[in-house]
């Protein structure tokens, strides 16, 4: 009876089940995310770039070190394990041959040309082996026999081929840069070379270190080039470890790096890969992929670091990349000796398809096919920037400028403003040159018939009574003090102008110009973001920070025989801080109508106002103390010296007492569960 009750309850239960509507669900094949930078330049997943396609494990590879692509879409692999060169081919999905050479020791990087020669590096063999497409050796270009090259090795890891059959040589130790060797085999010299970046340490060191000492340390040199490519229009491209500026360089004909602002470049760059359409591929060593457009600018991040488990798409490392004939790209796990390749997605294709239309200057096509990216992802960023430039082609400059400030790009918004701007000071031009015109007849005229200044006499009394107002006065009196300090600062002195009130109003007045020009500027110069912003932190620090140099200066001159009071000394940066306050607002209301060719004028405006209102300060601190400029010197030094050995002091109170109240905290609530159990 209970086995029947149970066979119609698990009956029922079932019938329940199938009838309940079930739900499609569809899951990414990708297993890594995909990121790209958003407006701010911020790290930002987006759709799936690419997915992980084939994974190829049969080959026998054995760390393999660096891939190559033909326009036959035939893959060659430097297997250094093996010592072999193997030849795949992607579309029949089969083995082609494999290059074994006696002279191969560890074949480690690899150049395929045009009509199908293939050239082998081989560091330990201190060779460049050159072979023709049918497997058949042709040549070994050992070290250069040129007197400058004497004293340098010759241990290549990666060679380019050029159109002239030049070779570029990345090489072992190598400082002085890529090695540029002719078809024959001579020297040419070095194409290019990194520049030698030092820390602040060494820097220093500079300074102060003498000839013999810096003969002592060790050698200064400049990092050494991981990997080499050029491409089908002669274009040489370099990647370089250990350094996360110019780690990824499009060379010019003189080695000059094309890329002048770069978005960001990894510092483990193994390898680099560039498409008929420019478009950059590099690999990283720690296991992700990165894409550039042909100018630089980051278009997709993907992959990640795995040492651990066998998952599609991650890497225990990843030294080479490599892109076929149909998009996919390609790459070789150097530690588990295995092919994976990874397939473009829609969304990829269709960026893709975008940026090269616009190349072309179809500005009307790729503006429908930017449109469409943007269904896909409306905070697209590329798609954003694509839409910007086509209307800024079509001369729709509003238009642009909207689309430039969704994703951030200031430049082509500034370029966008322009256009805006010049309009319409074209079409309001005659009304401007009205307006003035009509100001300085305004002034003719009542210069040459107001013979009692009766106009002159109502502006005079209108400010004498501005000045009559007590609280208007104190504040106004700032001013005078920005044209003649020395004077004014000695009436404070002396005569007991200005006031605690004027000064609090000016701090007050100070700080709104200052939140305003940190929070409120114009699109172009705004390059924070208000909800980025600690806000909290700029209110406290602000008046943390003059309360403490305020009574930090007033017990310094204390000390040294000052005679300025504590009021005078609240006074003294308040009043002298008008010009740098008038140059904050002036600025904050310029950078909505300048473009950033004009920022110049903001940045000089700024300085003469910071260094007028400094001077101001110095020149009151002089004067309310009666000291020497020296002595004045001397007292704000240790008053800086001081405001520092203060916030220390104030720091280690706050964590010893965070560590107090914690350990009370937890001596309470042990307390509480011993008694109530």
């Amino acid at each position: 009876m209970k086995k029947r009750i149970k066979a119609a309850l698990i009956l029922l239960i079932a019938f329940v089940i199938s009838s309940i509507p079930t739900l499609s669900a569809s899951a990414s094949q990708a297993t890594s995310y995909t990121y790209t930078f958003d407006e701010m330049g911020y790290w930002t997943r987006t759709q799936d770039a690419y997915l992980p396609d084939k994974t190829i494990t049969y080959l026998g590879l054995m760390q393999p070190d660096d891939l190559y692509i033909d326009k036959d879409n035939m893959l060659y692999i430097a297997d250094s394990g093996n010592r072999r060169i193997v030849k795949y081919s992607i579309n029949s999905g089969t083995v082609m041959g494999t290059l074994e050479y006696e002279g191969f020791l560890n074949p480690k990087g690899i150049f395929v040309t045009k009509k199908g020669d293939i050239y082998v590096a081989d560091p330990s063999a201190k060779m460049i082996f050159q072979f023709d497409k049918e497997f058949n050796f042709i040549i070994a270009y050992s070290k250069p026999t040129a007197p400058s090259f004497e004293d340098t090795a010759f241990e290549p890891t990666r060679v380019a081929i050029d159109n002239s059959s030049n070779m570029y040589i990345v090489g072992e130790g190598v400082y002085n840069g890529i090695i540029q060797l002719a078809s024959a085999g001579d020297f040419l010299g070095y194409f290019t070379v990194n520049k030698t970046r030092l820390s602040l340490i060494q820097a220093i060191q500079n300074a102060i270190f003498t000839r013999a000492q810096l003969d002592n340390l060790v050698a200064r040199v400049p990092t050494t080039f991981s990997n080499v490519f050029i491409d089908d229009d002669n274009i040489v491209y370099s990647t370089t470890m250990g350094t996360n500026i110019d780690g990824l360089k499009k060379h010019n004909t003189g080695g000059g790096n094309v890329f002048k602002e770069q978005d960001w470049v990894s510092s483990e760059m193994t390898d680099v890969w560039v498409d008929d359409q420019g478009i950059m591929y590099t690999s990283e060593n720690s296991g992700y992929i990165n894409i550039y457009s042909n100018a630089g600018k980051l278009i997709f991040n993907f992959g990640a670091y795995v040492f651990d488990m066998d998952v599609s798409g991650y890497f225990s490392r990843l030294p080479a990349i490599a892109v076929d004939q149909n998009g996919n790209i390609w790459t070789a796990d150097g530690d588990k000796g295995y092919l994976q390749s990874f397939k473009p997605t829609e969304y990829a294709l269709m960026i893709y398809k975008a940026m090269g239309l616009y190349e072309k200057g179809l500005y009307e096509e790729s503006l429908e096919s930017w449109t469409e990216v943007l269904r896909l992802n409306q905070m697209s960023v590329l798609a954003h920037n694509g839409v910007g430039k086509a209307y800024l082609h079509a001369e729709r400059y509003e238009e642009a400028m909207e689309h430039f400030k969704v994703s951030g790009d200031r430049k082509f918004y500034s370029e966008a403003y322009w256009e805006v701007r010049n309009t319409w000071i074209q079409n309001n031009l005659k009304y401007i040159a009205f307006l003035l015109i009509f100001l300085w007849l305004a002034s003719v005229l009542i210069k040459r018939f107001d013979k009692k200044r009766r106009v002159r006499n109502a502006k005079k009394a209108f400010f004498d009574k501005m000045f009559t107002v007590p609280v208007l006065k104190e504040v106004l009196y700032a001013f005078k003090i920005s044209r003649h300090p020395m004077d004014r600062y000695y009436d404070i002195r002396m005569k007991r102008k200005g006031s605690v009130t004027g000064a609090t109003i000016l701090y007050l007045l100070f700080f709104i110009a200052f939140m305003a020009f940190q929070t409120s500027k114009g699109f172009i110069y705004q390059y924070l973001a208000v909800e980025d912003m600690d806000i909290n932190a700029i209110v406290i620090g602000f008046f943390v920070i003059i309360i403490l140099f305020v009574v930090s200066n007033y017990l310094v001159t204390s000390i040294k025989d000052g005679d300025g009071s504590f009021a005078q000394v609240y006074m003294i940066p308040a009043y002298g801080c008008i010009p740098y306050l008038v140059a904050m607002i002036s600025a904050t209301i310029l950078s909505y109508f300048m473009t950033l060719n004009e920022s110049f004028l903001l940045s000089v405006m700024l300085a003469i106002g910071m260094v007028w209102s400094l001077v101001s300060i110095f020149l009151g601190f002089l004067t309310v103390h009666d000291y020497t400029a020296k002595e004045t010197v001397v007292s704000l030094i240790i008053t800086f010296v001081f405001m520092i050995i203060a916030a220390i002091i104030a720091l280690i109170i706050i964590i010893m007492w965070d560590q107090l109240w914690q350990f009370i905290k937890s001596l309470i609530k042990e307390m509480t569960r011993n008694v109530l159990g």
